[in-house]
C-alpha cells in the first residue's frame, strides 16, 4: 500500500482524537491539532508562538527525549465536561529535523474507571471479616466486634481483656527460609490458637505476624493465664515447612483489660503497645498494663 498523500497526512493529523502539538527545539508549539484546541477552549492562533509548558499550564519541566510516566502524566489538562477534570497521558515521537511531535491521550474514563475499581474494593474489604491468609478475623472485623462488649462493660462493668501476640521472629524467617515458609507459620500458628480460645471469645490476625484476642467476661489475670498457657504450647510447636526442615515460632504477648473511659481503639493501641514492650524483653515474654 502506497503511503499516504501530504493531504490526507495533514487531514488525519488536523482531526485526530488525540491532541497533537509540534514544537521547536525552544518547545514553542509551531502547530497544534483541532482537538488541542477544542480541549483547551482556545483558537488555534492562541497556541502557536507559546511554550508547550505554558500552554499546558504545566510548572514542571518536561524532558523532550524522556517519555516516562513520570515526566508524562497522567495530569490535567482542561475539562472533558463543566467540572470534571480531563486527565492525560504525553506521548513524545522521535524528533525530526529539530520538530517535536507531542501527542496527548485522554485517559479520563479510565481514571474514573480506576478510581471506582478502587472505592468498590474498599467497600468489599468492610464488609470482608476473614484474614485471607491466617483465616482468622481481620481488623475490620476485630473492631466492629469489640465495640458492643466496650458498650456492655461501660453498662455493666463487666471484665474485658485483650491480648496482642506477636511473632518476634518472622522477618527472620523471611530472611532465612522465604515468605512462603513465612507464611505457612502463621497459618500453622492460626489454627493453633483458634484450637485455643472458647466459643465467645475472638481472635483475629491484624498483620503479618500480629495476633489479637478479645476476650468478654475474662478479667486480667484470666488473660495472663491464657498467655502463659500458650507460651508453653507455643515453645513446644514445631512448624514444619519442609519434609526436612522444622521451625520454631518466637513470640511475645501484650495482656490489658478495659478500664473506664476506653474505646476500642485506645484498647487495641495499649494492647500493641504492651506487646511491644514485651518484645524488648525477649521471646516468650508476657508483658501487662
Amino acid at each position: 500500500m502506497d503511503e499516504p498523500s501530504l493531504d490526507i497526512s495533514r487531514h488525519i493529523l488536523a482531526n485526530a482524537p488525540m491532541a497533537i502539538i509540534i514544537t521547536d527545539d525552544d518547545g514553542l508549539v509551531l502547530w497544534c491539532n483541532k482537538t488541542l484546541t477544542t480541549w483547551l477552549e482556545c483558537p488555534p492562533g492562541h497556541c502557536i508562538g507559546r511554550t508547550e509548558l505554558a500552554l499546558l499550564g504545566k510548572s514542571t519541566s518536561i524532558n523532550q527525549d524522556d517519555s516516562s510516566v513520570v515526566n508524562n502524566g497522567p495530569f490535567t489538562l482542561g475539562y472533558t465536561q463543566p467540572g470534571i477534570q480531563r486527565r492525560v497521558l504525553r506521548y513524545p515521537l522521535p524528533p525530526n529535523n529539530g520538530q517535536y511531535t507531542v501527542c496527548y491521550l485522554d485517559i479520563s474514563e479510565e481514571e474514573m474507571l480506576r478510581s471506582d475499581r478502587n472505592q468498590l474494593a474498599q467497600q468489599l474489604a468492610q464488609h470482608n471479616t476473614v484474614d485471607t491468609l491466617s483465616g482468622l478475623l481481620n481488623t475490620h472485623a476485630i473492631n466492629r466486634g469489640l465495640e458492643p462488649l466496650i458498650s456492655r462493660s461501660r453498662r455493666y462493668q463487666n471484665p474485658l481483656s485483650v491480648v496482642t501476640m506477636d511473632i518476634i521472629n518472622l522477618e527472620e524467617i523471611i530472611q532465612s527460609a522465604g515468605q512462603v515458609a513465612a507464611d505457612k507459620v502463621i497459618v500453622a500458628v492460626s489454627q493453633m490458637l483458634r484450637d485455643q480460645i472458647r466459643w465467645a471469645d475472638m481472635v483475629g490476625h491484624l498483620s503479618a505476624g500480629q495476633f489479637i484476642f478479645v476476650l468478654p467476661e475474662t478479667d486480667k489475670d484470666a488473660a495472663v493465664a491464657l498467655a502463659n498457657k500458650l507460651v508453653g504450647q507455643l515453645k513446644n510447636f514445631t512448624i514444619m515447612i519442609s519434609e526436612q526442615t522444622g521451625i520454631q515460632a518466637t513470640v511475645c504477648f501484650g495482656v490489658t483489660a478495659w478500664v473506664k473511659g476506653d474505646d476500642a481503639r485506645l484498647l487495641m493501641s495499649r494492647s500493641n503497645d504492651t506487646a511491644q514492650a514485651a518484645r524488648q524483653n525477649g521471646a516468650f515474654s508476657v508483658e501487662i498494663t
